[in-house]
């Protein structure tokens, strides 16, 4: 059991009341005190102390039974208490967004950067877009941290970047260097784990799941995990890693380590097209052309998306028995596909049942995972930032 020093436990306690505010909007300092188990000198204090900081302020209660004069609640300042956040997608685009601490989003935009030539440039570009786009919206005092969503993983170790598909983010320092540029502490994480947090988040206030799987199937293929309300990273921050899998189709070649059946190959955006490739008499060059291909339901097309339907129904089954979650979600660019082959899928998964009879997970389709991932990069800022 850890023991804290006085300025650690203030630190502990200054966040228990942030997050108690989050979940009860507005109260006061003597019924939080009873609720969190503190004194009410502790409480007070730590209150006295954020309101000066700007983080939380006083409000009337209503519906007060108080006779005489009615108590003060206190309650967040949500507008003290804002996260910037940068998607860098695989697009060659910056989506930016400023979220307040119930991962609202009260501004967001989207910029260019695909013909950066070096991290370098990337990062002042992310400091030109703080400079000059957010500053004439917020103060620097309103943004507590920046969250940054990177294709690729982030090694906690070396706080470098690895495995990504933009080749020049790979071992590359990239959370010191927009740290310095920026002025903020940064937090950085993969798409997918960020995804999952928000899906994880909405979920545990609603309906109190715990357990929640996030797939994420674009460029690459990746995974989010929360088991038992945590999330899975691994000692070094790799886990859970599911795209060298080898359940895929064994003539297709992965792109990133050249061996044959890795499940990336067949569920990327473009494994459709080099599946399709094989197999057809024709050749096609971009996913929109296959998309087209399958409206019309040419023959090839189907071949392609019933065999992917197939492995994407071994992945599903693989995971729901490896983490039994109350819920997966899948988002990125191949959902519309996914969402025509989803039952064929999940047969798959009711067939291979590690208990035959046991209920089978609930899957959603994330319209909007680029939102997802934003939302994802708040919470990342919210859940790791102390107020004290």
């Amino acid at each position: 059991m850890k023991v804290y020093s006085s300025v650690e436990l203030k630190k502990v306690h200054a966040k228990e009341i942030i997050n108690y505010l989050k979940r009860n909007k507005s109260c006061t300092k003597k019924v939080m005190a009873e609720e969190l188990g503190l004194s009410f000198a502790t409480v007070s204090n730590i209150c006295n102390e954020m309101r000066e900081k700007g983080y939380l302020e006083e409000t009337a209660l209503e519906d007060t039974k108080v006779v005489g004069r009615t108590p003060k609640g206190i309650s967040l300042n949500y507008n003290n208490l804002m996260s910037l956040c940068f998607d860098l997608t695989r697009f060659g685009v910056i989506r930016v967004a400023v979220a307040d601490y119930s991962t609202r989003v009260v501004y967001d935009d989207r910029f260019d950067y695909s013909q950066k030539s070096s991290i370098l440039e990337v990062v002042q570009t992310c400091g030109s877009i703080y400079r000059e786009q957010v500053l004439k919206r917020f103060s620097e005092d309103q943004i507590v941290g920046v969250g940054v969503a990177v294709p690729g993983i982030f090694e906690k170790k070396t706080h470098n970047i690895v495995s990504s598909e933009i080749e020049l983010f790979n071992n590359q320092p990239m959370k010191e260097m927009l740290s310095k540029t920026l002025g903020k502490t940064v937090y950085i994480d993969n798409e997918s784990n960020l995804c999952v947090m928000s899906e994880y988040m909405r979920e545990n206030i609603y309906r109190n799941q715990d357990n929640i799987v996030y797939l994420f199937a674009d460029e690459g293929l990746g995974i989010g995990v929360v088991a038992n309300g945590k999330l899975i990273c691994g000692s070094g921050g790799y886990a859970p890693e599911i795209c060298h899998m080898p359940i895929g189709n064994m003539q297709m070649q992965c792109h990133l380590c050249s061996s044959m059946g890795c499940v990336e190959s067949d569920l990327r955006i473009m494994g459709y097209v080099e599946k399709y490739n094989l197999y057809g008499s024709r050749k096609i060059t971009s996913y929109e052309e296959f998309l087209e291909l399958w409206e019309k339901k040419e023959g090839t097309a189907v071949q392609v998306l019933e065999e992917n339907a197939a492995i994407l129904g071994r992945l599903l089954s693989i995971l729901n028995n490896i983490f039994n979650p109350d819920c997966i979600y899948i988002g990125g660019e191949t959902v519309g596909l996914i969402r025509e082959v989803l039952e064929k899928s999940m047969e798959q998964v009711t067939s291979r049942l590690l208990v035959q009879g046991n209920v089978l997970p609930e899957v959603k389709m994330d319209a909007d995972c680029s939102a997802t991932v934003l939302c994802g990069a708040a919470e990342m800022v919210f859940s790791q930032w102390m107020p004290l």
